[in-house]
């Protein structure tokens, strides 16, 4: 772990820095070129982001591990679009919870929100995780708080559960993140 933080931190660190920079020459038509027409939303476009959290994760059945708590960080990045009056949007993660019974997850998920006052979004998750020691269905829900035009901050919740060889395995987490939107 600790030579994926001397990596990550200052890659992240720096792709914002460039985002930044990027975000404020850019004008509408490079959210064209994403399919983001018009006027739209705060949470319109792409974005990427970090988060922590805590895992809880159990396995029943033939190799039955008892419940097991570990923080853990993660990355995300994806794009939203604007289908009034929702954000349908498209989101990469990737969990590096190793002490977890499912060790690092990693996926795919859809986001299906509602913009609230302009700047909140409460939202709802569906999608699959994981290749070890399965492919599983993802989901979850949150809210998120657009304090600036390109930052945000969210909080949530999302689990998945898989069966496998007469056992289960359940896997759960809460997380808080900020988002970097380039638009």
């Amino acid at each position: 772990m600790a030579g994926f933080k001397k990596v990550f931190v200052p890659l992240f660190a720096s792709l914002l820095c460039v985002a930044q920079a990027h975000s404020e020459v850019t004008d509408q038509s490079a959210l064209k070129l994403l399919g983001v027409y018009g006027p739209h939303s705060e949470f319109a476009g792409p974005y990427v982001g970090a988060k922590f959290g805590v895992n809880a994760s159990d396995i029943t059945g033939p190799n039955a591990r008892s419940s097991h708590t570990t923080w853990f960080p993660g990355i995300v990045a994806g794009v939203n679009y604007d289908i009034a009056p929702m954000v349908v949007g498209i989101e990469g993660f990737a969990d590096f919870h190793g002490g977890s019974t499912t060790r690092d997850d990693g996926g795919f998920d859809v986001k299906l929100g509602v913009p609230v006052n302009g700047n909140i979004m409460p939202y709802a998750r569906v999608g699959f995780t994981g290749f070890w020691p399965d492919t599983r269905l993802h989901y979850g829900g949150g809210v998120e708080y657009k304090f600036a035009k390109n930052w945000s901050v969210a909080g949530e919740y999302t689990g998945d559960v898989s069966s496998y060889q007469g056992g289960h395995r359940h896997n759960n987490s809460l997380t808080a993140g900020v988002h970097y939107y380039f638009f």
